[in-house]
């Protein structure tokens, strides 16, 4: 790792604990090894380290006590999480909490030193005067949010991203897709190589070959001299093939031979030639939709999704709606010189909407809010100006008052689904239970279907169903 470093492993079991000290002092690095969170703490006080390797189950603490106090004293010091009983709940706490990163037991060697290897370095940079938020994304700042969703896609990351498998990212248009793959290469060991984005909808059929593979002078009208392809350009790196469904079959079948065969061959030329790339995928189709689709060949689909992560809507996980704000508003004021600040009506308001065009629509609305203002303080009414989204429009059909005050003070929520309207005061349950009703009811009692449109398993369906006093058997 070419680093140096003090490692402090804080487990109580002693035969992980022991192995993860060997891993650590075997990249050169100094390693010290205690079975407690009261005994981690008392040695934070004492001594300097770099890096804590904590586990979540302790005998004497829990290790997200152990965090929090770890992070009440200390706000540079990264802390990576440990755990074989992992759960999104508690993820997502540790975000919360800002760990640096968390790893799941087992886990390979290489997995460890990556992490580890990101913890050094962004303490390193801590101490030359970069001050960014270790908690809002493992390895990546871009990338912001703190839900339960997104702790999932951090943890994918986080697991990935050390190896060489192909991954196919899927989500709707402006989910982020281009920000996940660029953390993926620049957590991987290919990040000191080329990471290369590449628009597969942008080109035709016979340019995009062109571009990718290269060609030789004279392979066709135009070809005026000899033309190095994108995957001999990235050898080392990785590939960002984004919009890869809006590609031909007949292109497919090439793609599908690269991969294969880790070779390329030149438009016009008489022989392949050998690279070295990772290659990540995305579209904003579903990856059940595209397996039964005639336009994508399966094979590849297969080749392409040895892990396939799926990106979240912003309506899904609007918890993350403020902590986006406030991280758009900190880049426009540097960029525009400005002290623009967002009262918590405005915010509140702000997450009504299903934001069709997720994080990138709200991205280009805070940016135009900023532009616009001259109070110093965000409106509504700076979001409904000069605006291509219909926010007006949707703020009147579903009686969003213009102004934000009137808006807190009428206490109106936007219905979340279209087969009901839950209005308040209900508990989450309640919610929850009218929801799962509703879902059956539209499907006449098919407890498959309406688990798929849930977006939960089947047996998850049951065990809701039972735990809510739903008698699934009424609605056949």
């Amino acid at each position: 790792m070419n680093l140096s470093g003090k490692v402090l492993i804080v487990d109580d079991d002693p035969e992980f604990g022991l192995v993860a000290q060997s891993l650590v002092e075997l990249e050169g690095l100094s390693a010290h090894l205690v079975n407690s969170g009261s005994e981690a703490l008392a040695l934070c006080d004492q001594e300097h380290w770099d890096v804590v390797l904590l586990d979540l189950m302790l005998g004497d603490i829990s290790g997200l006590d152990v965090l929090r106090e770890i992070r009440r004293r200390s706000e540079r010091l990264p802390v990576i999480m440990v755990t074989a009983h992992g759960s999104m709940e508690t993820a997502a706490e540790a975000v919360q909490a800002e760990a640096f990163g968390y790893i799941g037991k087992p886990f390979r060697a290489e997995e460890l030193k990556s992490a580890i290897r990101r913890a050094l370095e962004w303490r390193k940079q801590q101490h030359n005067g970069h001050h960014n938020h270790p908690g809002k994304a493992i390895g990546s700042p871009s990338i912001v949010g703190r839900s339960s969703a997104m702790v999932a896609v951090y943890t994918a990351i986080a697991r990935v991203a050390a190896t060489d498998s192909t991954v196919l990212i899927s989500g709707e248009s402006g989910t982020g897709k281009e920000l996940v793959a660029r953390a993926l290469h620049d957590n991987s060991p290919r990040s000191k190589r080329p990471f290369i984005p590449v628009n597969c909808g942008a080109f035709t059929e016979t340019l995009l070959e062109s571009e990718l593979f290269g060609h030789v002078r004279g392979s066709f009208t135009g070809a005026m001299a000899n033309h190095r392809g994108i995957f001999e350009t990235a050898t080392g790196g990785t590939i960002f093939l984004d919009e890869i469904s809006e590609t031909s079959p007949a292109f497919q079948v090439k793609l599908l031979r690269v991969i294969q065969e880790q070779e390329v061959r030149p438009v016009g030329a008489p022989e392949s030639r050998r690279v070295d790339v990772r290659i990540v995928a995305a579209t904003n189709r579903r990856v059940q939709d595209l397996f039964s689709a005639e336009d994508f060949r399966r094979d590849l689909l297969y080749r392409l999704g040895v892990i396939n992560l799926e990106l979240p809507p912003l309506r899904e996980r609007k918890e993350d709606i403020p902590l986006l704000v406030e991280h758009f508003l900190q880049r426009f004021n540097s960029r525009f010189g400005k002290t623009i600040t967002a009262p918590s009506e405005t915010i509140d308001w702000l997450c009504q909407f299903d934001w069709p065009g997720n994080v990138r629509e709200l991205e280009n609305a805070v940016e135009r809010a900023v532009t616009l203002n001259v109070g110093g303080k965000l409106s509504p009414d700076d979001f409904m100006q000069f605006t291509p989204t219909p926010l007006a429009r949707v703020a009147q059909a579903q009686n969003v008052p213009a102004n934000a005050q009137s808006f807190a003070s009428e206490n109106v929520i936007a219905p979340a689904s279209p087969f009901w309207v839950c209005e308040l005061p209900k508990t989450l349950e309640d919610v929850e239970r009218q929801h799962i009703l509703a879902m059956l009811r539209f499907t006449k009692g098919n407890k498959l279907r309406a688990s798929e449109l849930l977006g939960i398993g089947r047996y998850s369906l049951y065990r809701k169903a039972e735990r809510l006093g739903i008698d699934l058997n009424q609605e056949d």
